[in-house]
C-alpha cells in the first residue's frame, strides 16, 4: 500500500530519451545518501487520514476491508482532483514537475522530523511526547520503504533502458555492418553496369556499323534491282519489238504463201522428200563404216592374239604381244565412238525455206492481177447491192399495199361482223315475237302486222333489189340476199363522193319525215273520227234508268293499280318499225 500523498512510477520498460536517463543516474545518488533511517517527524495530514492510520493499526502492510478501499479511492479522487484545480490557478513560474515534488518533499520531511525530536539526554521531554510518535514515525518508515520501492523500480528501469540501449546499439553495430555489405555489393553492382553499359555500348557501335553495311548493301541491291529491272524492260521492249516484226513477217508469209501457186509447194514437198531420203542414205552409210571399222579392229585383235599364240621365237613372240596391245587400244577407242542419231523428220530452223518470188517483177504482176479481179469483184458486189436495194424497195412496196389491202379486209371483217351481231339480235327479236303471236299476227308500235304481209313485204324488196322472184325460197334466205345486196350498195356508197351521200341521205330523210308526219295526222284523223263516231252511238244509245235503292258498301274495296308496262323499244327495233311503215312497201 502506498501513502495517499505519494503515487508509484509505472512498471515496465518505458520509452526515455538518452537524456532523461542521464537526469535519472544523476538523481540516483542523492536519494540513495537521503534513504537513511531518522526519526519520524509529525507531519499536517487531513482528517480523513489520521483515521485511516489510526484504524489500519501499526502494520501498513494489511489489507484493508472493501468499503475502506472504496472510501479510500474516493478521497484520492477529491485530493488529485483539488490538486488539479490549485496546480491549473497556478502560473506558469510556480508550476514544478512531479519528479521534482517527489525530490523536494523527501529532505523536507526528514528535516522537520529531526527538528520535531527532542535531544538525546532530555528524558523528560521524550517522556512528554505524545502518544502517537510511535504511529508517525511507523509512517516515515512506511515512505521510506515506499521510496526504497520507487528506487528498486527505477534501477530495475534503468537496467531495462540499458538492455534495451545495449540492443540498440548492437543492432545498430548490424545495421552498420550491413549498410557497409549494401554499400560494397552496390558498388559491386555499380562497377557490373558500367561494365553492362560499355558492353552494351559496344554493341550498339557493333550494331550500328552492322546497320550501316546492311544498308550499303541493300542500296547496292536496290540499284542493282533498279538496273536489273531496267534491262529487263529494255529486253521486254525490245522482244516485244521482235514480236511484232514477226507478227507482221507471218503476215506476210501467210500473204506470199497466199498468192504462190501451189504446184511450187508440191515441188517444195518433193525436194524435202529427197532431201530426207539423203539423209538417211548418209546415216546408214555412217553406221556402216563405223560397224565395218569396229569389226575390222576386232579380227586384227583375233589375229595378233593368234601370232602370239603360234610364236616361235622371242622377238616374234615380243612383236605379237606389241601388235596385241596396239589392236587392244585401238579396239577400245573404235568401241568408244557411238553411232550417229537417226536424223529427224522435221525442218532444221537454221535452214532457210526457199521462197517462190524472187524479184519485184513477180509481185508487180501478181499485184495487176489481184487488182483485176478486185475490180470485177468490186463491180459485182456494186451490181448486187444495186439489185438488192431494188429488191427491197419493192419488198417495201408490196409489204405497204399489202398492209393496207390487210387492215382494209380486216376493217370490212370488223363491219361484217358487227352487221352479224345486229342480225342475230333483230333475229332473237323477231324470234321473240314470233313465239309471242302465236296466231301469225306480230304488232310493231301498237300496228298489228300478220305474218302473209310481212312475207309479201319482204318478197317486194326482194325484187326491187334486183333478184327474180322465187317463191321455194324462205323468208330468212330471202332477207340473207338481201343483206348481201345491202352490203354490195354500202359499199358502193362509200366509194361515192361524200357531198352527194349527204345530199341524198339529207332528201331521203326529208321524204322519210314527211311520209310520218303525213301517216301521223291520218292516223289522228282516223282516231277522231272514231272517237266522234263512238260518242254518236252513245247519244242514240236508249237511256236506262236504275230502279231500287243503291247498294251501300260496308267499306270500299281496295283498288288495284293497273301498271302499265311500257314496251320500251332499242334503235333496232325503232328502225325495223320505220322500215315496216313505210307507205311504198
Amino acid at each position: 500500500m502506498t501513502s495517499p500523498g505519494v503515487g508509484l512510477p509505472p512498471i515496465g520498460p518505458a520509452k526515455t530519451t538518452s537524456g532523461k536517463s542521464q537526469r535519472l543516474n544523476s538523481r540516483l545518488p542523492s536519494i540513495h545518501g537521503q534513504a537513511e533511517p531518522v526519526e519520524a517527524v509529525p507531519q499536517p495530514e487531513s482528517s480523513q487520514t489520521s483515521d485511516l492510520s489510526q484504524r489500519l493499526g501499526s502494520n501498513p502492510f494489511v489489507l484493508p476491508p472493501e468499503e475502506e478501499v472504496f472510501r479510500m479511492r474516493e478521497v484520492e479522487k477529491q485530493r488529485k482532483a483539488e490538486e488539479r484545480e490549485r496546480l491549473r490557478h497556478m502560473s506558469v513560474a510556480d508550476k514544478t514537475t512531479f519528479s521534482s515534488r517527489s525530490a523536494s518533499k523527501a529532505p523536507r520531511r526528514v528535516a522537520e522530523g529531526r527538528r520535531a525530536l527532542p535531544p538525546k539526554g532530555d528524558t523528560a521531554a521524550q517522556q512528554a511526547m505524545p502518544s502517537d510518535h510511535r504511529r508517525k514515525e511507523k509512517e516515515v518508515m512506511a515512505d521510506f520503504i515506499q521510496k526504497k520501492r520507487e528506487i528498486f523500480l527505477v534501477q530495475m528501469s534503468l537496467d531495462t533502458k540499458r538492455a534495451e540501449i545495449r540492443k540498440l546499439e548492437e543492432r545498430a553495430v548490424q545495421r552498420e555492418d550491413a549498410l557497409k555489405k549494401s554499400e560494397r555489393m552496390l558498388e559491386d553492382d555499380a562497377l557490373r553496369f558500367e561494365g553492362f553499359l560499355k558492353e552494351n555500348d559496344q554493341k550498339v557501335q557493333e550494331a550500328i556499323k552492322s546497320a550501316e553495311v546492311a544498308t550499303k548493301a541493300k542500296q547496292d541491291k536496290m540499284q542493282e534491282i533498279k538496273r536489273l529491272n531496267a534491262a529487263i524492260a529494255a529486253i521486254r521492249s525490245e522482244l516485244s519489238k521482235y514480236e511484232e516484226q514477226l507478227e507482221d513477217c507471218k503476215k506476210y508469209k501467210d500473204f506470199l504463201n497466199g498468192i504462190t501457186p501451189a504446184d511450187f509447194f508440191e515441188e517444195q514437198a518433193h525436194k524435202r522428200v529427197k532431201r530426207r531420203e539423203a539423209q538417211l542414205a548418209a546415216w546408214e552409210a555412217e553406221c556402216q563404216r563405223i560397224r565395218q571399222l569396229k569389226e575390222d579392229t576386232r579380227n586384227e585383235k583375233e589375229q595378233a592374239e593368234s601370232d602370239y599364240a603360234n610364236a616361235r621365237t622371242q622377238q616374234e613372240a615380243e612383236r605379237a604381244e606389241a601388235a596385241i596391245k596396239e589392236t587392244t587400244a585401238r579396239l577400245a577407242e573404235v568401241l568408244k565412238i557411238p553411232e550417229p542419231p537417226e536424223p529427224l523428220e522435221e525442218e532444221s530452223h537454221d535452214e532457210v525455206p526457199e521462197m517462190y518470188f524472187k524479184n519485184s517483177s513477180q509481185l508487180l504482176s501478181i499485184f495487176s492481177e489481184l487488182e483485176q479481179s478486185n475490180l470485177f469483184l468490186i463491180q459485182n458486189a456494186q451490181e448486187s447491192e444495186e439489185a438488192l436495194e431494188e429488191l427491197r424497195a419493192n419488198y417495201n412496196t408490196k409489204r405497204e399495199e399489202m398492209e393496207a389491202e390487210t387492215a382494209s379486209l380486216q376493217q370490212q371483217l370488223k363491219d361484217l361482223q358487227r352487221s352479224i351481231a345486229r342480225e342475230k339480235a333483230k333475229k332473237e327479236i323477231l324470234k321473240t315475237q314470233t313465239m309471242k303471236n302465236s296466231d301469225g299476227v306480230m304488232s310493231f308500235n301498237g300496228q298489228s302486222v300478220s305474218m302473209d304481209d310481212l312475207i309479201s313485204k319482204v318478197s317486194e324488196v326482194y325484187v326491187q333489189c334486183g333478184f327474180d322472184r322465187d317463191a321455194s325460197a324462205g323468208i330468212l334466205q330471202l332477207l340473207t340476199n338481201i343483206e348481201v345486196r345491202l352490203d354490195e350498195y354500202v359499199g358502193i356508197v362509200s366509194k361515192m363522193p361524200e357531198e352527194f351521200v349527204e345530199a341524198t341521205e339529207k332528201s331521203r330523210e326529208k321524204e322519210r319525215r314527211t311520209a310520218a308526219r303525213e301517216q301521223k295526222i291520218a292516223a289522228s284523223k282516223r282516231e277522231q273520227e272514231a272517237r266522234l263516231k263512238r260518242a254518236l252511238e252513245r247519244a242514240r244509245a236508249p237511256i236506262h234508268k236504275k230502279t231500287g235503292k243503291a247498294l251501300m258498301p260496308r267499306s270500299q274495296p281496295i283498288r288495284k293499280k293497273k301498271v302499265q308496262e311500257e314496251n320500251k323499244l332499242n334503235d333496232e327495233e325503232v328502225e325495223l318499225q320505220a322500215f315496216l311503215a313505210r307507205p311504198d312497201l
